[in-house]
């Protein structure tokens, strides 16, 4: 085999096969896949971030609701103390009254029992 037939195998070698352009173009086909990976965790990075922002958007609307009704509750609550004060009142002025009719009847001539059931109750 003479020195030019080794030369052009070789040269058919290294270019039927194409490692000359798979040699070059690696490089270019790294950078490409690796753009592509970096691309996917953007993405993936980005589709987290907004399951969490609707997230927190979804617990902030149960929060403003749940805001709504304690207030709404603690009126309820102002409005019924109010009313026990009212009532409480109220009972404080019969209670006098009725201590006021007990002396009343205490001086009358009237059946001792009845008397001692309306003291009971007055209590």
């Amino acid at each position: 085999m003479s020195p030019i037939e080794l030369i052009s195998l070789i040269v058919n070698l290294v270019f039927g096969t194409g490692f000359l352009v798979t040699f070059f173009t690696l490089k270019q086909t790294r950078r490409k896949a690796q753009a592509d990976v970096e691309k996917s965790n953007v993405d993936l990075a980005s589709a987290s971030v907004n399951e969490m922002l609707q997230s927190v958007n979804s617990l902030m609307g149960q929060n403003r609701e749940l805001v709504e009704q304690l207030m709404n509750r603690d009126s309820e609550i102002r409005d019924l103390k109010k009313r026990i004060e009212t009532l409480e009142k109220s009972m404080n002025c019969m209670r006098k009254a009725n201590e006021k009719v007990l002396k009343a009847i205490d001086n009358l001539p009237v059946d001792p029992d009845i008397v001692k059931h309306l003291k009971e109750y007055s209590q």
